[in-house]
């Protein structure tokens, strides 16, 4: 398994794994396992990765997960995403509200459904945290209240923390975050 920053190239595969999971494109059952919120465009995932990075996990070729970040001028542009920035001058991580923190908006991330559990998730993490050594302080996501998968797999899988949430339409959402080390303490790998 390789785990490296996204190319060009690699995007028709990332894309197609997009969309076998998104929620729309999943039958009820399979829901409950993790599912995508959001569909982007191929020039999202690669403005996404100029901004901040966008890492795959690969495995004999195929692109088997993605971890996306971006800036928060970017994600702006998302409703869903705008009223998660929102919430940040009464969030608190690291000793300060986020609002006065260099933070990044980590997410969506995928893993193929038959690589789930292999620690998969951990790797693409791991490899985003270097990248964005240095650049930012914190990276803060959300998940669907309705997506208890995913809370476990960063909550409990990676150590992330739960900050708050937040509503938005009809639904509701954790609000989560981890810490992106400075440049000189990521193995060694700084800002690209």
């Amino acid at each position: 398994m390789i785990f490296r920053r996204l190319h060009p190239r690699d995007l028709p595969s990332l894309l197609e794994l997009q969309e076998t999971n998104l929620f729309e494109n999943l039958p009820m059952e399979q829901r409950k396992d993790g599912f995508l919120s959001a569909r982007f465009a191929a020039e999202q995932f690669a403005q996404m990765n100029r901004e901040a990075a966008v890492v795959v996990a690969e495995d004999q070729r195929r692109i088997v997960s993605y971890a996306c970040s971006a800036g928060v001028n970017f994600s702006r542009q998302f409703p869903i995403l705008d009223a998660m920035i929102a919430a940040f001058g009464r969030l608190t991580y690291l000793g300060m509200t986020l609002i006065d923190a260099r933070v990044c908006i980590y997410g969506p991330v995928c893993v193929d459904r038959a690589w789930r559990g292999r620690g998969v998730l951990r790797g693409v993490v791991a490899r985003m945290k270097e990248e964005l050594a240095g650049q930012f302080d914190v990276a803060a996501a959300f998940i669907s209240k309705a997506n208890s998968r995913s809370l476990a797999a960063h909550v409990e899988g990676l150590g992330m923390t739960v900050l708050g949430d937040y509503a938005f339409g009809t639904g509701r959402y954790w609000i989560v975050a981890f810490s992106i080390p400075p440049a000189d303490s990521a193995c060694g790998v700084g800002p690209r």
